[in-house]
């Protein structure tokens, strides 16, 4: 038997529990640079008819009373892995999907006394609404967790019975069949199974075929255990609060000397900073380099960049610096002919073209090649 754990609207959720003044109004987060799109709303927003891709100005006219806030994509994700690897503790297999709407979580086990202590666990930690639902295959049990029921056991041979009066867009459609199953009048789970099997493969092939065993309760797909990626961390506590600058950025290096030591032979794709202040609230600032963190000299020269627009208006307490998107350190590519000394040095490779040219006629100036280009493609001699 498999189980689902629904985290209903696990966004809206997690900056309720980070700003309590939200509860109670309809919550909008925004997404985009220029164009602003919602990302992720709550219930009552949706009620009044805010959709996931609106304009701002949509989500205004919709929902005036709500609060708009931008979405914080990058919190929302280390949060739910944070959860994922406590929950390890307590269960070996599990199968997580995370989603800015609902988050899933499956796990494969059917005790309702496991299942309450899980929802508690997860609700410690972000809070919001947790459905749960179980069922002989993953699909129904997933299904069956989004019905809305606090805990809804779907029996072994009624999958068909209970799917039935669900909306056909809760299978897995491709883009054809989300474009023509409305066109042919198929809005339920069960007029799609009303069609024959003939007729499906027909009209959309296997695909269609495997949403047509998934509709009528077969699904023999495993569960998939997850495992999770590696984050190193180091965290540093101050006895009185700090609100000095340059102060945090010590304390960061302290950190870090410690962190590329553990980094063997990895380099780091994400650098995580947060900070706790006197209230007691937790700024997160994320950065993610061009060039992965493989170096001290590397990581000295992103930890400014961190403290640039300072997040914080308070004293800090606590800082925390984690490196996480690990991977091995790629081989340098090597070349099959000899490099002369100036292709490595841009000061002696100036020296050679003044040899060249007159000084007082020509002078060296940058050219629109990028800076990882060799030297005497970066420069080039120009009338003075």
């Amino acid at each position: 038997m498999f189980s689902t754990l629904v985290i209903w609207d696990i966004a809206a959720s997690i900056e309720r529990q980070h700003q309590p003044q939200l509860c109670g109004s309809p919550l909008i987060l925004m997404t985009g640079n220029q164009h602003l799109k919602v990302l992720a709303t709550d219930a009552l927003a949706r009620q009044a008819g805010v959709q996931i891709g609106d304009t701002r100005k949509q989500a205004e006219l919709h929902c005036p009373d709500a609060a708009i806030l931008p979405a914080r994509e990058d919190v929302y994700r280390r949060l739910f892995t944070e959860v994922i690897a406590d929950l390890f503790h307590y269960v070996d297999k599990m199968e997580p999907r995370y989603s800015s709407g609902n988050a899933v979580l499956v796990v494969n086990t059917q005790h309702a006394d496991e299942l309450d202590f899980l929802r508690a666990r997860i609700q410690s930690h972000l809070g919001g609404k947790i459905s749960m639902g179980t069922a002989s295959s993953k699909f129904v049990a997933r299904v069956a967790g989004t019905s809305g029921a606090g805990h809804c056991v779907v029996a072994e041979g009624e999958e068909a019975a209970f799917l039935a009066p669900f909306p056909a867009t809760s299978l897995p459609l491709n883009k054809d069949m989300h474009r023509r199953i409305p066109m042919m009048g198929i809005r339920t789970i069960g007029d799609y199974v009303a069609l024959s099997r003939t007729a499906v493969f027909e009209q959309w092939g296997k695909h269609g075929l495997w949403c047509y065993d998934l509709a009528i309760g077969l699904d023999s797909r495993p569960l998939q255990s997850c495992q999770l990626a590696p984050v190193l961390t180091q965290s540093l506590s101050f006895d009185d609060s700090v609100a000095d600058k340059e102060i945090l950025i010590s304390a960061c290096l302290q950190l870090a000397r410690v962190l590329i030591q553990q980094l063997n032979k990895c380099e780091a794709g994400r650098l995580i900073l947060l900070l706790t202040d006197e209230n007691y609230m937790t700024h997160e600032i994320h950065l993610a380099p061009n060039i992965p963190i493989r170096s001290l000299s590397h990581l000295q020269r992103q930890l400014p960049l961190l403290l640039e627009k300072p997040a914080y208006t308070t004293g800090i307490f606590h800082l925390k610096l984690q490196l996480c998107e690990l991977t091995p350190v790629q081989p340098r590519q090597l070349s099959l002919f000899n490099m002369t000394q100036h292709q490595y040095s841009l000061n002696q490779a100036i020296r050679q073209w003044q040899k060249r040219f007159d000084e007082k006629v020509s002078q060296p100036t940058l050219t629109d090649a990028p800076r990882y280009f060799p030297p005497e493609l970066q420069y080039e001699m120009v009338s003075a």
